[in-house]
């Protein structure tokens, strides 16, 4: 757990411990129900720095809860993503060795990551053997996942294959009892790898390793059928269709021509689309429609791509099929509504200023919750951009409002 210290020991971020929730700021409330939320909101809306503020009073909560260090996990997974890699570092020391709280899985996964992105190969590594036993369900199947791409971006394809298949039965059993391992996803980083080397063979062979120690596993058809996908575009790459596609034709259950799950589904989309087999990708969506396995994530490759195409009525006519109550009555896994504001830009981009106006609408009667700013934002923008400017400063007030609810919730 002292790596952490070393990993850090320039950080100029914090010039004194906190030893009371005071220190940090006056009349603290430290619930950690509440706290969770302030953390959550601030940092969506992009104000980390006082999301940091408020997330270091979870150490002093009386009593520690899930929530606690789900406010601990926000704040860095946030730092991390916005390559504030210092601050992250510093918040975890932070939380964890200067204070003692004990770190989940997903804030040492961030960690993890944040090493490899800034090219600390040795230091990621030490930090995760350090790991095992200090922090609760770690390694866990992320875990493999950062490991075998750090080490695949920094070109030590073997050493990220050992993680994966330097086992002995003991851990498989551990493993795959915790519903860990093997992982589709984090093989298919190392396949890729070879891949990308031109190295075929090694690829098949890491394949078969896979297909090996996957014999027991539930997901068999599925997590085959989604490495197989890697082998496709690679084809596609060599300009070999004839293989592409037969490597397509595999990852599908031939009977209905459909394939085994919708993260595969996804997978084969995206590569029919970005080398030209559009027909393909459609007759392949539309049957995936028909058989309920598509979801928010599905639907938005979809309506990307004709916006793309430039066919600005089919994407939303695409996108309104979608809904719950549409045609084909999808229940989708996150609503689609959070993609609002890349649809209204989208349209207010093309002209389609109506069109906008029935999604913010639509948007809006979903009621609290579901509207953000870049959806208020893009309606401000086309609006403006229309010469409709008392319409924009309506707009403009109404989010105002919103946002002024949200935070009496919240503060």
């Amino acid at each position: 757990m002292l790596l952490i210290r070393r990993v850090i020991h320039a950080r100029r971020f914090c010039t004194a411990v906190a030893r009371r929730a005071e220190d940090i700021m006056p009349n603290p409330d430290c619930r950690p129900t509440s706290l969770s939320s302030r953390v959550t909101y601030l940092a969506a809306l992009g104000y980390l720095d006082t999301a940091a503020m408020y997330a270091r009073l979870a150490v002093f909560t009386k009593m520690k809860s899930e929530f606690t260090t789900i406010t601990c996990q926000t704040i860095i997974e946030n730092m991390v993503r916005e390559k504030r890699h210092e601050d992250a570092h510093d918040l975890y020391d932070f939380f964890f060795n200067q204070h003692n709280l004990r770190p989940n899985c997903h804030s040492c996964n961030y960690i993890l990551e944040s090493l490899f992105q800034q090219g600390l190969v040795e230091e990621a590594l030490d930090f995760h053997r350090s790991l095992p036993g200090l922090a609760r369900g770690y390694p866990s199947e992320d875990t493999f996942r950062v490991l075998t791409k750090g080490l695949v971006d920094s070109g030590r394809l073997d050493q990220a294959l050992g993680f994966l298949t330097d086992r002995t039965d003991e851990d498989d059993r551990f493993l795959v009892s915790r519903g860990q391992y093997p992982d589709d996803v984090a093989f298919n980083n190392v396949i890729r790898g070879y891949l990308d080397l031109g190295d075929v063979d090694k690829a098949k062979l890491v394949f078969d390793d896979f297909k090996h120690l996957c014999r027991r596993y539930s997901g068999y058809e599925d997590a085959v059928a989604f490495l197989t996908v890697a082998f496709m575009e690679y084809w596609f790459k060599q300009g070999k269709e004839v293989e592409a596609m037969e490597c397509h034709n595999q990852s599908l259950l031939l009977e209905h021509k459909l394939p085994v799950s919708r993260a595969t589904g996804n997978a084969l989309l995206k590569v029919l689309l970005r080398y030209g087999k559009k027909d393909h990708a459609w007759a392949l969506y539309h049957r995936m429609c028909d058989d309920k396995i598509v979801y928010n994530d599905t639907v938005m490759i979809m309506v990307k791509e004709c916006f793309d195409m430039g066919r600005c009525s089919e994407a939303i006519e695409t996108y309104n099929k979608a809904k719950p109550q549409g045609y084909y009555n999808i229940i989708p896994e996150t609503n689609l509504f959070t993609q609002v504001g890349y649809l209204i830009t989208r349209c207010c981009e093309n002209g389609m200023l109506l069109e906008a106006e029935s999604l913010f609408a639509d948007s809006l009667a979903c009621g609290f919750g579901f509207t953000d700013v870049a959806a208020f934002e893009a309606m401000i923008h086309g609006y403006v951009k229309a010469g409709r400017f008392d319409d924009a400063l309506k707009t403009s007030n109404k989010m105002i409002d919103v946002t002024l609810e949200e935070v009496s919730h919240l503060f």
